[in-house]
């Protein structure tokens, strides 16, 4: 049986750079061989927060938007960042409210329920995302786009979503950890 990795003793951090939605600190620690290391890691602008969100005929509502740091146009569920101490159900229906102008026909515990977390990356940094999931959506005011979001809604089947996480199609952490929470809990 093998003793689980040493915890590293951090001395210093320094801010190399400090950004609307991410800060990059440079962490001094000293690793379990006695040996001094420089580690880089990146520190979020806040907590994430996403929503896979149904209508009543069980469909799924995906996002398609153009990722920059892939290059890539991906599918996604709506979601961002939660506003300091913002309550994260609620930032969660905020972003999804705000990128495609949905919501729950009524909040109760039947109709919107934490599914769970996520780690962004745990190698980089402590950024997270929660996952919730809302049911019965209506559309309704309140459509509002970041000056960067360039969005097409899809509705989609709990089989086409399956499927294209296993195919690769979708590769979205935070998708993927959804499909895995809704099969664990026997949604999908």
């Amino acid at each position: 049986m093998s003793i689980d990795p040493q915890i590293w003793t951090t001395h210093a951090s320094r801010s190399a750079y400090s950004g609307r939605w991410v800060s990059v600190v440079i962490d001094t620690v000293t690793l379990p061989t006695g040996v001094t290391y420089e580690y880089t890691r990146l520190e979020p602008a806040g907590i994430g927060v996403g929503v896979v969100g149904m209508n009543d005929a069980g469909e799924i509502l995906l996002e398609r938007e153009y990722r920059h740091g892939v290059h890539e146009v991906i599918w996604q569920i709506p979601g961002g960042l939660a506003d300091a101490g913002e309550d994260l159900q609620t930032a969660g229906l905020r972003e999804l409210r705000e990128e495609t102008g949905y919501a729950p026909a009524a909040i109760t515990e039947q109709s919107v329920r934490y599914l769970g977390v996520v780690w962004d990356n745990p190698a980089m940094g402590i950024g997270q995302s929660h996952i919730y999931l809302a049911r019965s959506l209506e559309q309704v005011a309140g459509f509002h786009r970041d000056e960067g979001e360039f969005v097409t809604l899809h509705w989609v089947t709990p089989a086409w979503l399956k499927q294209a996480v296993r195919s690769g199609e979708i590769k979205d952490r935070v998708v993927v950890a959804a499909v895995a929470y809704l099969l664990l809990d026997g949604e999908i």
